[in-house]
């Protein structure tokens, strides 16, 4: 069985590390995902960015969404979402930070942090 290629969508000015708790998750021995690592720095207004962008949302099987404090706010998080949604992606958000944050708009439920693994397999 191949394993589910995701894409980690997040707030690069603040919550980068957490993109690094779902690949360490994803090197674990009967992982059932791979992350699709393809971060970049959002331009919401560049054209090029936008597509590749789309691009490389659209070619995975999943987009996870690592909210922290102000992910529902991060331009690039929510163009991902978008292309997501219309491509009619699963979408799962994970709470990274733990107590209050404000869930991604379109983007369903955030989950517990606790809750990354069974969610992923």
């Amino acid at each position: 069985m191949s394993k589910k290629k995701i894409f980690v969508s997040f707030d690069t000015e603040n919550d980068g590390a957490f993109k690094n708790i779902v690949v360490g998750k994803s090197q674990e021995k009967d992982a059932k995902f791979k992350v699709a690592n393809w971060s970049m720095k959002p331009d919401t207004k560049n054209s090029k960015w936008l597509k590749d962008v789309k691009y490389k949302v659209t070619r995975c099987d999943m987009l996870l969404v690592m909210v922290g404090q102000n992910t529902y706010r991060a331009p690039g998080v929510i163009k991902e979402v978008e292309f997501a949604t219309t491509a009619n992606m699963k979408i799962i958000q994970i709470n990274a930070k733990g107590g209050d944050v404000h869930a991604v708009n379109e983007a369903g439920v955030a989950y517990s942090i606790e809750d990354l693994t069974d969610l992923l397999n």
